[in-house]
């Protein structure tokens, strides 16, 4: 930087972050972006309302306390610095942001308006998501909420390619996806099986016990397909069902009628039982007691209403 644009050493302050933070302030910003936009310390103190010696004041101590010139001042105008246009570029930045802040708490005064879309697994749903997210409607009128369900992987995708604003659901993840991941609720797989089925007295299974049985699975591509094939791998061994059918309530059928074994979230489990005379036995391994997840875009701004949303969600945890 040539020497012209340094200021007098007498004057400079050193260039400490402190400093800078305790001296800045965003009026003194706002004039500077006036100046650089109107090119006249005149013309911008007209548009702000201020004298033009209290502007030329402002400038100068904005310069001692970030240390260099940033505006050349002839009787024609001003022009910046390379130091200046530095100063410019993040100034506008720093007002924008205040102004997207203004907006956004603006919206709290009036309440919190919007619209999202959430995409859910069926557990999430049954056991908490359903009376977590009848509570948030009532709290927050003016939040219209659309609500999907899908299984791990069609969640995941719609939250990446934006068919969702937030999805509920449970790991493994793609990491590919890079999602913003915060903790919801836990939930606790277990085996389900008929009364009469030889393990319907047991007090907890382990995943090798029921590798050994007839198990009815889901879909090849579903979250809990993907956990129980990590599962059977870390044992060196397979997970391969018997069956394969698209829901719990299906597999829950096949379970009553005695073709074999399926592994549930305990929530979409119990309520059934007796209906269906079927048992949920806890599974003993420690993977099985699962942390369901909240997924935002991570590179795509919340809106209020999605904040609103997740923060409501995973205080519901606490």
């Amino acid at each position: 930087m040539s020497n012209e644009a340094k200021i007098d050493r007498s004057r400079m302050v050193p260039m400490n972050v402190r400093t800078w933070i305790r001296k800045l302030d965003l009026m003194t910003l706002r004039l500077f972006a006036s100046i650089t936009e109107e090119r006249n310390i005149g013309r911008a103190a007209v548009r702000e309302s201020i004298a033009p010696s209290a502007v030329t004041k402002r400038i100068q101590q904005l310069e001692d306390t970030l240390g260099f010139r940033l505006m050349y001042r002839d009787p024609k105008g001003t022009r910046l610095t390379a130091a200046g246009a530095i100063v410019d570029s993040h100034v506008k930045r720093i007002l924008a942001a205040i102004d997207d802040l203004h907006h956004e708490l603006g919206d709290f005064v009036v309440g919190v308006q919007g619209h999202v879309r959430l995409w859910a697994n069926a557990s999430a749903l049954v056991e908490y998501l359903a009376d977590d997210l009848g509570t948030f409607s009532r709290n927050f009128p003016s939040v219209t909420l659309d609500i999907d369900e899908g299984n791990s992987a069609e969640i995941e995708h719609a939250v990446a390619s934006g068919l969702a604003d937030v999805g509920i659901c449970a790991p493994p993840l793609d990491p590919s996806h890079k999602l913003s991941i915060q903790p919801y609720r836990t939930d606790r797989l277990v085996a389900v099986v008929s009364v009469l089925h030889p393990l319907a007295n047991a007090e907890k299974l382990t995943f090798l016990d029921l590798l050994g049985t007839d198990l009815i699975g889901g879909g090849t591509k579903s979250g809990m397909t993907r956990l129980l094939e990590q599962a059977a791998a870390q044992l060196k061994m397979k997970y391969q069902p018997k069956y394969r059918v698209a829901s719990g309530e299906a597999a829950r059928s096949l379970v009553r009628a005695g073709f074999g074994v399926s592994i549930q979230p305990s929530g979409m489990v119990w309520p059934y039982e007796d209906a269906e005379r079927v048992r949920s036995v806890p599974i003993a391994d420690k993977w099985a007691e699962r942390d369901l997840c909240i997924l935002t875009l991570a590179a795509r701004p919340h809106s209020v209403a999605l904040t609103a949303l997740t923060t409501f969600l995973t205080d519901t945890r606490k």
